[in-house]
């Protein structure tokens, strides 16, 4: 069960990274910290924002439940080489082009 400090609760809620995935697709990453539920750890929120040629398509969000501080980072400022995420939102995509 992985706590974090009032310091990384702040620090991971004020991150935003611009993923630049190919010529027309971006993704924009972002954490949201569910309030702290007692003796459990808060929920940590992955939401990704989807814009082909800078307009907006859609939005995702993935539950980063038991990642470590280090690997929460990780995840959404690399959205490109995680390949969980890309088949996520390349399934999303497909069916916006039908």
């Amino acid at each position: 069960m992985h706590m974090f400090t009032q310091q990384e609760i702040d620090e991971l809620s004020a991150l935003h990274f611009i993923n630049q995935i190919d010529a027309h697709l971006r993704v924009v990453s972002k954490i949201r910290i569910a309030a702290d539920t007692g003796d459990h750890p808060p929920r940590v929120i992955l939401l990704l924002e989807l814009l082909y040629d800078k307009s907006r398509v859609d939005k995702l969000s993935f539950d980063l439940h038991n990642h470590s501080y280090a690997d929460i980072i990780e995840v959404a400022r690399n959205v490109g080489d995680n390949e969980y995420l890309m088949c996520e939102i390349d399934n999303l995509l497909s069916g916006h082009g039908e």
